[in-house]
C-alpha cells in the first residue's frame, strides 16, 4: 500500500494530516508553521558522512576487524552512501582496510582522521595518502591553555601556524583537506577560519566532541563560520549525543546551511555515541525535505548487520530501527489490522525496510466496537458469537498473566481452538 487508505479520501480522516509525494509517510503541517522549510532549500543535497566505521568502532567493547568493516562498507555503499569516515592514517589495520576497499572498487570518498598536535603529524597524513584516502580529517583545540590538553604548547599563533603548515602538506599529498576546532573561543573562530581557508582548507568541522551543544549553540556556529567564509567552503558538523541531543543539532547544523553531517548506525560510537544514521536520514527527509539520495528501504537491514557485527544490541524502544518501532497493542490493533497504517504510523514500516507486530498486553482485553480481539477474528474472516468472544478473552487473559503478554500467532492459535 503506497496511498492512504480509501477511506481518508472521502474527508472522513480525524486529523489535519499530510501525505508525503512518495507514500512513505504522513506528517502534521503544524510543523510548516514552527519550522517553516527555507526557501530554495527544499531540494538541498545534503551529504550524510558515515561514522560507523571509524567513531562508531571506538564503542566501548566493540572489536572491528577489516573483514567486518569491509561488510559493513559494502551494505553502506549499496544504500547509497556516497562518503565515510573509515579510520586513522597512524594505524595499519585502518589502511589495510582502506587499500582493500580501493582494490573493490568502492566509489565512497574515504575520510580519515590525522592528528594535528603532534610532532609525527606528517607520518599520519602520509598514512591517509598512502593508502589511497581521500580526504583527512584534522582537528585541533584551539586556544587551549591547559597542561593537560591533547597539545597544551599550542595556542595563539602557534596554534595557527601548525593549522596552516598540516592543511598545506595535506593539500600537497593530493588529499581533500577537512579541518575545525573543539572547543572554540568564538572570538577566533573568523580569523581561523579565513586562514585555513588561504592554507586551502575544504571542509570546516563543528566538533561538539563532548555532545554539550544546544542546538541554537550549534545553529550559531554554522552560521558564523559561513559568515566568515562567506560560503566558499564546505560545513560539516559532528555531534555526540552525551545528553541526547546529537540528532536534533544536527538537524539544527543543517538548516542553518551546514552541508553535511557525521552519522553513526545505532548511534554507536565513544561513550554515548554520535547522532543515529538512521534518524538523521529519515528525519531531515520527513521533516525538512532535503535529498539525502539513500535508499532508505535499507536502514532497518543496516541496523541489524551493525548490531550483529559489532555486537551492540538496538534497544526495543529505539526510534525508527527498533523492534517497538512498529509494534502494536491495545486499542490501536484494530485500525492497523484493516490496513489504515497511517492512524499510528508517521512513517510507513516499509519505506524502512520495516514490518509491523502486534501485541496483545492487558489492554487488548477491552471491549466494544473497538475491541482488539474482534477486530483480530473478524481478520481472519469469522464472525465471533459473544460466548466465542469470552472464551477467547479468558484464554488470552490466562496467557497475558503467565508471560504478559501474547503474539498474534499466538492468538490466533486460541482463536482456532476455541472456534475450531
Amino acid at each position: 500500500m503506497s496511498d492512504l487508505p480509501a477511506w481518508t479520501k472521502e474527508g472522513d480522516f480525524p486529523l489535519d494530516t499530510r501525505l508525503e509525494p512518495k507514500g512513505r509517510w504522513v506528517n502534521t503541517p503544524l510543523n510548516d508553521i514552527t519550522a517553516p522549510r527555507p526557501v530554495g532549500q527544499a531540494q538541498r543535497d545534503i551529504i550524510l558522512r558515515d561514522d560507523t566505521l571509524r567513531s562508531g568502532a571506538n564503542t566501548p567493547g566493540v572489536y572491528a576487524s577489516v573483514d567486518k568493516k569491509l561488510r559493513i562498507a559494502e551494505a553502506l555503499e549499496a544504500m547509497g552512501v556516497r562518503e565515510a569516515e573509515v579510520g586513522y592514517g597512524s594505524l595499519k589495520d585502518d589502511r589495510e582496510f582502506v587499500e582493500k576497499l580501493r582494490q573493490r572498487g568502492t566509489k565512497i570518498v574515504l575520510g580519515m582522521h590525522a592528528r594535528s598536535w603532534l610532532p609525527t603529524w606528517k607520518s599520519d597524513i602520509e598514512g591517509v595518502a598512502d593508502c589511497g584516502g581521500h580526504l583527512v580529517n584534522l582537528i585541533g583545540m584551539q586556544g587551549s591553555t591547559s597542561s593537560r590538553a591533547l597539545h597544551p604548547k599550542l595556542k595563539g599563533e602557534a596554534f595557527l601556524e601548525r593549522m596552516e603548515e598540516t592543511i598545506a602538506f595535506a593539500k600537497s599529498r593530493g588529499l581533500k583537506v577537512a579541518f575545525g576546532t573543539d572547543h572554540p573561543r568564538v572570538e577566533i573562530i573568523p580569523e581561523t577560519v579565513r586562514r585555513a581557508m588561504a592554507a586551502g582548507v575544504d571542509r570546516w568541522v563543528i566538533y561538539d566532541t563532548r555532545g554539550w551543544y544546544l542546538p541554537q549553540t550549534m545553529a550559531m556556529l554554522v552560521t558564523l563560520i559561513r559568515g566568515a567564509s562567506k560560503d566558499q567552503i564546505e560545513i560539516n558538523v559532528h555531534a555526540h549525543d552525551d545528553f541526547g541531543l546529537a540528532t536534533i543539532n544536527t538537524f539544527e547544523g543543517l538548516r542553518a546551511g551546514a552541508g553535511s553531517c557525521d552519522v553513526t548506525f545505532n548511534r554507536t560510537g565513544h561513550r554515548c555515541g554520535n547522532a543515529a544514521f538512521e534518524q538523521v536520514a529519515v528525519g531531515i527527509e520527513y521533516f525538512f525535505g532535503y535529498d539525502t539520495k539513500l535508499d532508505l528501504g535499507k536502514i532497518t537491514e543496516l541496523s541489524k548487520l551493525v548490531s550483529e557485527l559489532y555486537d551492540v544490541p538496538v534497544p526495543a524502544n529505539a526510534p525508527i530501527v527498533g523492534h517497538n518501532m512498529f509494534s502494536y497493542g491495545g486499542l490501536h490493533i484494530p485500525g492497523m489490522l484493516r490496513g489504515d497504517w497511517c492512524l499510528w504510523e508517521n512513517i510507513k514500516a516499509e519505506s524502512v525496510g520495516s514490518s509491523r507486530h502486534m501485541i496483545y498486553g492487558p489492554s487488548s482485553l477491552q471491549g466494544g466496537a473497538d475491541s482488539p480481539l474482534e477486530a483480530k477474528v473478524s481478520s481472519l474472516g469469522r464472525t465471533p458469537s459473544e460466548r466465542h468472544l469470552e472464551l477467547i478473552t479468558l484464554s488470552l487473559r490466562d496467557l497475558i498473566k503467565e508471560k504478559k503478554f501474547a503474539t498474534d500467532a499466538e492468538v490466533e492459535r486460541i482463536i482456532s481452538r476455541v472456534m475450531g
